[in-house]
C-alpha cells in the first residue's frame, strides 16, 4: 500500500506535496490550492488509487519541506512529454533543465519550473516530491518520487501523468494550433504594412528616406516585444526564409526610436485571410501540418503549415500555399 506523508497546520505556505520513497509515512487532509486547479481542467471528480489507501495521521506532522540538491531525484528525470491521464490533451513538457510548461486541451496554459523537495518524517527519515512552481513562484502541485525508473506520476489530489513514449511528439491541440494561424496571419499583415496601429502624425524619416510611423499599440512597443511574439510561433529558419526583411537589414520593417516602435509605412497587399474556424491537423510523418482555409479574393485556397516541436513550444517550420 502507498502511504502519502502531507504537511499541516505548521506549514504556512499552501501547497499540496505528495511523499515519496517512504514505506512508513502516511497522509493528512490536502489544504493546499490544488482543488482549484483540478477544477480548471475538469479533474475534480477523478480519484487516484494512492488517496484512496492513503493513511491519515494528526498527532505528528513532518519538519517543513526545503529543496533536496544532494537527493537521488532530479527535475531532469521528467524530461520529456507526459499526457494527464484523465485528459489526454493536457500536456505537460519539461526540459532537462526542470522548466515545464502545461498545455490545457481547451486552452491557457502553465509555465514555471520543477524543483526537488524534501521533508523530514516523525521516525527521521526523508520524504521526496517534484514541486511544479509557476512562474510567480506559486506552488501548482507536487508530485510523488517513484522509484526509478517511472512512467507514471501522480498527486495527492489525483492528477496522474503518464510518460509519452514515442520518439514523436503529441499533436498540437486545437487552440495550440488556431495560435500558430494567427501568428501567421500577424505576419503577414504587418509586412504588408497593417497589425500594429500607428499614429501617422508621428512620423520618422531614415537617412534612405524611408518613412516609418509609431506605433501606439499597447501590446507591441518595441521591436523586442515584436521579436517575441514572432519567435515564439515562427523557427528561426522560418522567419529567416520569410520575413527576414522584418528586423536588422538594411531596410527593416522595425526600429526602435529613441527607444519606442515605428513600423514602416509601406502599406501593401496581404496574402492571407484565414477564415475564424478550427484548423485540420494531420500527421504527415516527421511534422504535423495544419490545414488553413483562406479566403483568396473570394475563392477558398487551403494553407499547408508545417508545425515542429521547438524547446517546448510548437511553432511554424514551412508553409505551402498556392500564391
Amino acid at each position: 500500500m502507498k502511504k502519502i506523508v502531507s504537511f499541516i497546520a505548521i506549514i504556512t505556505m499552501s501547497m499540496t506535496a505528495v511523499s515519496c520513497g517512504s514505506t512508513d509515512s502516511s497522509s493528512s487532509e490536502s489544504k493546499s490550492s490544488a482543488a482549484a486547479v483540478v477544477a480548471e481542467a475538469d479533474t475534480t471528480e477523478q480519484t487516484n488509487e494512492a488517496e484512496t489507501e492513503k493513511e491519515t495521521v494528526t498527532e505528528k506532522a513532518a519538519q517543513p519541506a526545503a529543496e533536496a540538491p544532494d537527493s537521488d531525484y532530479s527535475p531532469a528525470d521528467l524530461a520529456g512529454e507526459w499526457v494527464q491521464t484523465d485528459s489526454f490533451g493536457n500536456i505537460l513538457t519539461v526540459s532537462d533543465d526542470g522548466s515545464f510548461s502545461l498545455k490545457y486541451e481547451g486552452g491557457g496554459s502553465r509555465f514555471g519550473s520543477i524543483k526537488v523537495e524534501a521533508g523530514e518524517n516523525p521516525d527521521g527519515s526523508k520524504t521526496y516530491w517534484y514541486s511544479f512552481y509557476e512562474s510567480d513562484g506559486e506552488l501548482w502541485n507536487g508530485f510523488v518520487c517513484p522509484e526509478k525508473t517511472f512512467d507514471t506520476i501522480y498527486s495527492e489530489d489525483g492528477t496522474t501523468f503518464v510518460r509519452n513514449d514515442g520518439e514523436k511528439p503529441l499533436a498540437p491541440t486545437v487552440p495550440e494550433a488556431k495560435d500558430l494561424r494567427d501568428a501567421l496571419a500577424f505576419a503577414d499583415r504587418l509586412i504588408s504594412g497593417g497589425a500594429i496601429e500607428t499614429d501617422e502624425n508621428a512620423e520618422y524619416t531614415a537617412a534612405d528616406g524611408t518613412v516609418y510611423h509609431k506605433s501606439v499599440d499597447n501590446i507591441y512597443k518595441t521591436t523586442a516585444d515584436v521579436k517575441e511574439y514572432i519567435y515564439r510561433y515562427m523557427t528561426e529558419k522560418f522567419v529567416g526564409e520569410n520575413y527576414d526583411g522584418m528586423f536588422g537589414t538594411e531596410v527593416p520593417k522595425c526600429i526602435d526610436i529613441n527607444g519606442e516602435l515605428y513600423i514602416e509605412y509601406r502599406p501593401i497587399g496581404g496574402v492571407y485571410s484565414f477564415y475564424d474556424e478550427d484548423p485540420v491537423i494531420k500527421d504527415s510523418g516527421d511534422v504535423y501540418t495544419l490545414e488553413i482555409r483562406s479566403n483568396d479574393y473570394g475563392a477558398d485556397t487551403t494553407v499547408e503549415v508545417d508545425v515542429v516541436k521547438d524547446g517546448g513550444s510548437w511553432k511554424i517550420d514551412a508553409v505551402r500555399d498556392s500564391f
